[in-house]
């Protein structure tokens, strides 16, 4: 058996350690094969030639011109993550959304420790969905972070337990249209059964009158109403089943801030609950923290809060940030385009957003937007660096500094990790800065 993997990243290099690990024969697509528009005949020949299939990486777009040679030559396909998932023996928590996947996703994780078998996270998370074959076992529960790309061209996947937790405008560039994003999306679901659950957001007004089509049982979670799911109640968590309603948790003490974290944990104890029955595990919640870059505190600096949101790669989920904080906020936006329309983040931006700095490849796109809407208070700079610094000169006592950038990270960094680590390295940078010209003012 001989296998083609496209892509070389984390993904790729572990569908090959694990058809490797099989005996399988792999070959990696070179990488000027990725960005070549045409081939001649002969050499696609050789490189098809005996092949059983081809496993892409879920950053390859299904219209590079050798997946669609393969295509015409009618050898099948299949996307790391699906891969992957069909040597799994746990039961799944398949998690997508436009935002708040990894919170949700790390959150369950974290709820799940004090279950009886093994717990794996994986998916776009970081942690492909192959390099997790091999240490589950058939009682143990896998929860995986499923993206658009990873959901596009699935055909067979099909979790235990479905979430979807909202639907906004992403990824465009790629899927062109919100229809095919949807529809996406709406994949994680396609193959579920009777005896599966599909979880949805009643708050979420598409998801709520346009549901995906499935066979799964559908529950919903909701931080206004009474749901058939999981909703608020006088600071606690129940469930209602259409038969019973009892209480799960408490919410005292939770450190997760904004309405939308609060969406996402009744998400989480929803699907831990419907997995295992077990009220006892949900106490844990107290203890979870925010994940890294989403609305991440960095540092205190002469009064002036910062927070790295750099997670925040599309409208919506910087809409989000900006209205989880009741202080004035100066806000960092920019990076790689994605084929939004910026016109609706400044239409739905909160007022206490005073000031705003721009970077990247988007900068004039963005400030085309914002003089369009009537947002004056905003600067086009060179650089993270420079933005972060003239906010923080705008700032007063009390004011939050905050990165959502409403953008991709790849027109400087290689993902928003490396751009969210930077932003926190230049806050450490300025905190020096102060702390040296406060021991000098001292000194005078």
């Amino acid at each position: 058996m001989k296998v083609l993997i496209i892509g070389r990243g984390l993904s790729g290099r572990s569908a090959g350690d694990l058809l490797e690990r099989e005996n399988v024969e792999v070959v990696f697509a070179a990488h000027e094969d990725i960005e070549k528009n045409e081939f001649e005949k002969e050499y696609l020949d050789r490189l098809f030639s005996g092949l059983s299939f081809i496993v892409t990486s879920p950053g390859i777009s299904p219209k590079i011109e050798l997946i669609k040679q393969a295509i015409l030559r009618k050898i099948k396909i299949i996307g790391e993550f699906e891969f992957g998932s069909k040597f799994l023996k746990s039961d799944i928590i398949a998690v997508t959304g436009t935002n708040g996947k990894t919170t949700t996703v790390s959150l369950i994780h974290h709820i799940l420790k004090g279950f009886e078998h093994s717990v794996f996270l994986g998916g776009n998370i970081g942690i492909p969905v192959s390099s997790l074959v091999g240490k589950d076992n058939k009682n143990d529960i896998s929860v995986l972070e499923c993206s658009s790309f990873q959901l596009e061209n699935i055909k067979n996947f099909s979790p235990k337990i479905a979430a979807i937790l909202n639907i906004s405008p992403d990824h465009l560039n790629r899927h062109r249209t919100m229809k095919n994003y949807v529809k996406c999306k709406f994949n994680i679901t396609k193959k579920q059964t009777e005896k599966d659950y599909l979880i949805l957001n009643a708050d979420d007004e598409f998801l709520f009158e346009t549901p995906p089509k499935t066979k799964a049982q559908i529950f919903f979670f909701s931080t206004k109403k009474r749901v058939k799911g999981c909703y608020v109640k006088r600071n606690c968590i129940y469930f209602n089943d259409n038969q019973k309603e009892e209480k799960l948790v408490s919410l005292r003490g939770i450190k997760l801030v904004g309405e939308h974290n609060l969406s996402n944990i009744l998400c989480a104890c929803l699907a831990v609950f419907l997995q295992t029955k077990n009220k006892e595990l949900l106490k844990s919640i107290s203890g979870f923290t925010a994940v890294s870059h989403r609305i991440e505190f960095v540092k205190k600096i002469s009064g002036v809060e910062f927070y790295n949101d750099s997670k925040a790669t599309n409208i919506s989920s910087t809409i989000v940030a900006c209205k989880s904080f009741k202080n004035n906020i100066h806000l960092i936006l920019g990076g790689s385009d994605k084929g939004y329309d910026f016109d609706e983040l400044f239409k739905n931006l909160p007022k206490n957003v005073k000031n705003i700095a721009i970077f990247g490849e988007t900068r004039h796109k963005i400030a085309f937007s914002a003089q369009n809407c009537g947002f004056v208070n905003y600067k086009i700079c060179d650089s993270l660096e420079d933005c972060t610094k003239y906010l923080f000169k705008k700032s007063r006592e009390k004011d939050i500094v905050l990165l959502s950038p409403a953008c991709a990270s790849f027109d400087c960094f290689s993902n928003y990790k490396e751009r969210g680590n930077f932003f926190k390295k230049i806050v450490e940078d300025i905190s020096d800065n102060e702390n040296i010209n406060s021991k000098k003012t001292k000194k005078l």
